[in-house]
């Protein structure tokens, strides 16, 4: 192990560590004002309108917390808690991803022409998946759509496609989504972290290869890339 990949390693360890305790204070944030609430109304007082509403608010930061420590620890366990590299059907990995992918509902999805194999570890491709499925739902702005998925071999490693048919991603921003806590929407809007397209490409990079977002030359859909290791 080369002392960068040691450093590495240590950060993403105490990054772990720090997530995790920063957890136990997201929790408080949301389960203390209920216990207010319950309070109040064994002592048969009501609260005033404004302070029922900024325990509302602070729950709703602590639920974006946890969604914001949620992606840090997915982020700290790509590489260091990889399962062993394996060979991994393609196809039955994205269906598998698309059956956890949240808010689903009203889209189709077609991997048919996903034919190949990968050599990953099956964790970290199910976070690299469930990062980019998940970003075709969430920024989609109908109520339903499609996401497609092909693949070829190339230079001796696998091109994985992911397409939808949402609003795409304007071209100066195609670099930039996958920087750390970058989002396109306001976070509120979208219950999104901002970190899901961060540990896919951490995913991509981990595994010698790397992801980008495709020019289309089309007003509306997006494209994702990811250059991953062939079986």
């Amino acid at each position: 192990m080369t002392d960068h990949a040691a450093s590495e390693g240590d950060f993403d360890s105490y990054l772990y560590a720090i997530t995790h305790d920063l957890k136990s204070f997201s929790r408080a944030m949301r389960v203390i004002p209920d216990w207010i609430v319950e309070d109040m109304a064994e002592a048969q007082a009501s609260l005033p309108g404004d302070v029922a509403d900024h325990l509302m608010m602070l729950q709703h930061y602590a639920r974006g917390m946890d969604r914001m420590l949620d992606g840090l620890t997915d982020l700290s366990r790509v590489g260091r808690l990889a399962n062993t590299p394996g060979p991994v059907d393609l196809r039955e990995a994205l269906a598998q991803a698309w059956a956890e992918t949240p808010d689903r509902q009203g889209f189709q999805a077609d991997f048919d022409a996903v034919d190949l194999c990968v050599q990953v570890p099956a964790n970290d491709l199910r976070r690299l998946l469930m990062a980019v499925l998940s970003n075709a739902v969430r920024h989609h702005d109908g109520t339903g759509g499609r996401v497609t998925a092909s693949a070829c071999h190339q230079d001796g490693r696998v091109v994985l496609r992911i397409s939808d048919d949402g609003p795409g991603i304007p071209p100066e921003y195609h670099d930039k989504v996958f920087e750390p806590l970058h989002t396109l929407r306001p976070k509120d809007e979208t219950g999104y972290s901002g970190l899901g397209l961060t540990v896919a490409r951490k995913v991509a990079t981990t595994l010698g290869g790397g992801i980008s977002v495709a020019e289309t030359g089309t007003p509306r859909g997006c494209t994702i890339l990811c250059d991953l290791p062939a079986s």
